[in-house]
């Protein structure tokens, strides 16, 4: 086990960042769907711009707050990326985004089934409505930034 004084600043900063990710992943999808599942609650739309409008509210302001807080570090000691910290960044991105567009085509082929199977579409996720849809695409985005940072503290153990 890797303690925290250890760390690289690019690593330190991927484990806060996975954590605070993770935790207003959690409250999202708890809140969304009142539970852990996969279909989102019934809400009017104004409830469910309110509650958007809080989620991006929480996502800047805890990223915003981690930004602060490392920037503050790198001014008290000076820290320089090297080529290691450059190449496994990529691979975290490279797996976040594969992730992402893996998981985005999944979402179109089961909304495309859903649309030609119509009314007698059975299947566990349902898109055909815009809160669904929002649902959809917020969680899967929220996944891949969780797998990016997952992927990066992986690579740092390695």
């Amino acid at each position: 086990m890797i303690r925290i004084e250890d760390m690289s600043e690019p690593h330190r900063q991927s484990w806060i960042t996975l954590l605070a990710d993770s935790a207003v992943f959690i409250w999202f999808w708890k809140n969304m769907t009142g539970g852990f599942n996969l279909k989102p609650r019934v809400m009017e739309p104004s409830e469910v711009g309110a509650f958007f409008l809080q989620l991006v509210i929480v996502t800047i302001i805890v990223h915003a707050a981690i930004a602060i807080v490392f920037e503050t570090r790198k001014r008290k000691a000076k820290f320089e990326k090297d080529e290691r910290d450059v190449d496994i960044a990529r691979q975290g991105s490279h797996a976040g985004y594969g992730f992402l567009q893996f998981a985005v085509g999944a979402i179109l082929i089961t909304l495309l089934i859903q649309y030609v199977v119509g009314d007698s579409y059975q299947g566990p996720v349902s898109l055909m409505q815009p809160v669904q849809m929002l649902f959809a695409l917020c969680f899967v985005s929220y996944l891949a930034d969780i797998y990016r940072h997952g992927t990066i503290i992986w690579a740092y153990r390695s």
